[in-house]
């Protein structure tokens, strides 16, 4: 668990530092600037690319990223669905499919 921490923290770190304007200034903190994000910074964002499969007309990469949220949103359904059946009759979910 420590590793996966460590991991997950230094990820972290990576996108704040991409996304996430430094409210630290040469006078001081700047509260006026904590919790902003960087102008030039679309959320998810991170520039690694590293096959070239995100298009590079706004409106496709629009419509992908529209596709992708859909389909998040429809494994969530099934999953609640999922956990629906299991309290409803006791039953695990894949010795409901037979397995």
């Amino acid at each position: 668990w420590a590793f996966l921490t460590f991991s997950i923290g230094i990820a972290e770190a990576y996108r704040i530092q991409i996304g996430w304007v430094d409210p630290r200034t040469s006078s001081g903190f700047d509260s006026a600037s904590q919790f902003r994000l960087r102008d030039d910074y679309a959320p998810g964002d991170l520039g690694f690319d590293p096959l070239g499969l995100k298009p590079t007309d706004p409106e496709e990469l629009e419509a992908l990223q529209l596709k992708e949220l859909n389909n998040g949103r429809l494994a969530m359904i099934a999953a609640a669905a999922f956990l629906a059946q299991e309290t409803v009759n006791g039953m695990p979910i894949l010795e409901n499919l037979g397995y």
